[in-house]
């Protein structure tokens, strides 16, 4: 393989890599490690600005700090505060484009029993997840389960909510951590990645028997 040939194979490597199809998480702070909160908790109330780039819609969240082991740092949310509360982030999306959307979950573990989590898109009906319950407060008990989902953005920026419903015995709710949002790669961008990487694989299959019959 040519030198040149070589660069156009790294090229559409990079092209693809760099693709919004292959971008980042596009949540804000998907792990609630920034924001303000003291104690082992902190109830935020709705309105309340102290979870950094989410909003507080209806009721309360509790805002977890060392009350309960996280899965990713050290910062988690109980969606039920002083009440039921509905928790919400807008994201630049693009009109058409699928996203897939994943989170981890639990549950309050000061109360037995299973925890329903809805999460909605631009107010639409909600997908229900469901948690069978924590049985401590450390990261096994939690026992955080990875939960995910897809959906087709209608327009150049995406609302998702969560929030839960009557089932949560009094206010003891789902907990909810590292939420992350990513484009879905388009088969085209696969296809790119794919081609580059066949040919990088190539060059350097070619270059490794050189190096042997020269030896």
């Amino acid at each position: 393989m040519t030198m040149r040939t070589m660069k156009t194979a790294f090229a559409l490597v990079a092209l693809a890599a760099t693709s919004p199809s292959f971008a980042a998480t596009l949540i804000t702070n998907g792990s609630f490690e920034l924001g303000n909160t003291s104690g082992a908790f902190s109830t935020v109330a709705a309105g309340g600005t102290d979870i950094t780039g989410w909003t507080v819609d209806a009721g309360s969240v509790d805002y977890i700090s060392s009350y309960w082991a996280a899965s990713d740092g050290v910062r988690s949310i109980d969606i039920a505060g002083s009440a039921i509360g509905a928790l919400s982030q807008s994201f630049a999306t693009t009109a058409g484009q699928s996203y897939s959307v994943s989170f981890d979950l639990s549950s309050n573990p000061d109360l037995s029993g299973p925890r329903d989590l809805l999460v909605s898109i631009d107010g639409g009906a909600p997908s229900v997840f469901t948690h069978p319950g924590a049985t401590g407060k450390d990261a096994a008990g939690m026992n955080w389960t990875a939960q995910s989902f897809t959906f087709l953005a209608g327009g150049p920026s995406t609302t998702i909510t969560f929030t839960t419903n009557g089932t949560a015995q009094g206010v003891f709710g789902p907990a909810l951590d590292n939420v992350a949002a990513i484009a879905v790669p388009e088969p085209a961008a696969w296809a790119l990645m794919l081609a580059g990487f066949g040919l990088v694989g190539g060059a350097m299959r070619r270059r490794q028997r050189s190096r042997t019959v020269l030896a």
